[in-house]
C-alpha cells in the first residue's frame, strides 16, 4: 500500500477513536465539566514520526470535534471545551498550529525535550496572545 492509503486508513480510524472517548466523556463525566474538559487530538500516524498534519487536516478534525461537543453538551458548553493539538508541534509550525480555528492549545511532545525549542513555542504563544490570536491559548 502506498503512503496515501495507509494514511487515509488511520485517519479513518482515530475519527472512531476521537468519536467514542467524545461521546464516552459527554456521557459519562458530570454535567459541569465542560468549563474544566481538555481534549487532545494527536493523529496516530504522527506519534514519533516527526510528520505534523496538514493545518488543513488539523482545522477539519478540530472542528469535527467541537461540532460533536456542541451536539453532545450543548453549544454553550460544547464550546468551553479545550481542544489540543499535539503531534510534531515545532517551533516552525507551532505560530500556524496555534492560530488556528478550534485549537485552543498544543501537546508538546517531543520538542519539550530541547529547552531552546520549547521556549521558541512559548515565545510563538507570547506572541499571538499579544496579537489577539488564540486567546485560549
Amino acid at each position: 500500500m502506498d503512503g496515501g492509503i495507509v494514511r487515509r486508513t488511520c485517519h479513518f480510524c482515530v475519527h472512531v477513536g476521537v468519536w467514542e472517548a467524545v461521546a464516552w466523556a459527554a456521557d459519562t463525566l458530570p454535567a459541569d465539566i465542560a468549563e474544566r474538559l481538555t481534549i487532545a487530538y494527536e493523529p496516530i500516524w504522527a506519534i514519533g514520526s516527526g510528520t505534523p498534519a496538514t493545518t488543513d487536516d488539523i482545522a477539519g478534525m478540530h472542528g469535527e470535534i467541537r461540532a460533536l461537543l456542541s451536539e453532545l453538551l450543548g453549544a454553550e458548553d460544547g464550546a468551553q471545551v479545550r481542544i489540543l493539538y499535539g503531534g510534531s508541534v515545532k517551533p516552525a509550525n507551532a505560530a500556524s498550529i496555534l492560530a488556528l480555528e478550534n485549537v485552543d492549545g498544543a501537546l508538546v511532545g517531543g520538542a519539550s525535550l530541547v529547552a531552546a525549542d520549547f521556549l521558541a513555542i512559548a515565545a510563538r504563544v507570547r506572541d499571538g496572545l499579544r496579537a489577539g490570536i488564540g486567546d485560549e491559548v
